[in-house]
């Protein structure tokens, strides 16, 4: 079986087709990837690419609180963290660690539940695509305009020439999970993260947002899960001090007009006409 399999691919490679997955050719699912990809080169490199361009590091703009105090009023990550419970520390926590896995094991998810979306790989391609271009079009923006977050704002001390002498560690918030289990698990985390003023656009906000536009779980709370997802993580990161309102709302603006974008005007996963995919291994099974 697996030597018939072998001979079937390699002829059809000898006549020049391309090889598919699912119902998607190679190099499309490749393309998919590349946002992600530059989003993780850029990111992990960030310190590298700012020496590069010779781009400041600090001097970040703190126009952030003076927008709030004018749009709202007031600031409402303060306000939704007046009252502070180590319930609600965890109920916090709990989104932000999940999110270190939703970019790349949320299209993981659609492809393994892709009869159930059409029985097509464009769902996961979707997820891959906007997913890696929202985060890429985000860190960009955060390095050619960075932003100090609500916990550097508050407890930043300067000199009398406006330098920074100290500022408290990035965990924010969360140093009370760490209390409270008596690990430095946050602490870990974000200390070694390279981005520290990157406060707009959110992606922790942006990115539930996209599964949600996405078709969010199927039969898994479906996109009733997906908004209370976006909702909760949007909550955690007010109560944690890591994000300001207009964040969030920069970030999910960002991927609406990114999802629109990929539906209306452009996106690289549309099948050309008079389209057909490799035969599945059942059908090679019964040559």
């Amino acid at each position: 079986y697996q030597r018939r399999v072998r001979g079937e691919v390699t002829r059809w490679m000898r006549r020049g087709q391309p090889i598919y997955i699912a119902d998607y050719p190679l190099r499309t699912v490749l393309i998919s990837a590349i946002p992600a990809i530059y989003f993780m080169t850029f990111f992990q490199f960030f310190h590298f690419w700012q020496w590069i361009f010779n781009h400041p590091s600090s001097e970040p703009f703190t126009y952030l609180p003076a927008i709030e105090v004018y749009l709202f009023g007031c600031l409402p990550h303060q306000v939704v963290s007046r009252w502070t419970h180590p319930v609600l520390d965890v109920l916090a926590a709990i989104p932000y660690l999940v999110h270190f896995l939703l970019p790349f094991g949320y299209p993981v998810y659609c492809y393994y539940h892709r009869k159930k979306l059409g029985n097509t790989m464009e769902p996961a391609l979707r997820a891959l695509w906007l997913g890696g271009l929202t985060a890429s079009f985000a860190v960009t923006f955060q390095f050619l305009f960075p932003t100090s977050p609500p916990w550097f704002n508050e407890s930043a001390v300067y000199a009398a020439d406006g330098s920074v002498v100290g500022f408290a560690f990035n965990e924010a918030g969360f140093q009370r999970i760490d209390a409270l289990i008596g690990l430095p698990l946050f602490r870990e985390i974000y200390s070694n993260a390279p981005v520290t003023h990157g406060s707009f656009p959110s992606l922790h906000a942006a990115f539930p947002f996209v599964i949600f536009l996405n078709g969010s779980w199927v039969n898994h709370g479906g996109w009733r899960f997906g908004l209370f997802h976006s909702v909760w993580i949007a909550w955690a990161a007010l109560y944690s001090h890591h994000h300001y309102l207009v964040d969030i709302l920069g970030g999910i603006s960002l991927a609406f007009f990114l999802f629109q974008f990929y539906h209306r005007v452009w996106n690289p996963f549309t099948k050309r006409a008079g389209y057909t995919a490799l035969p599945r291994a059942e059908t090679v099974s019964g040559v």
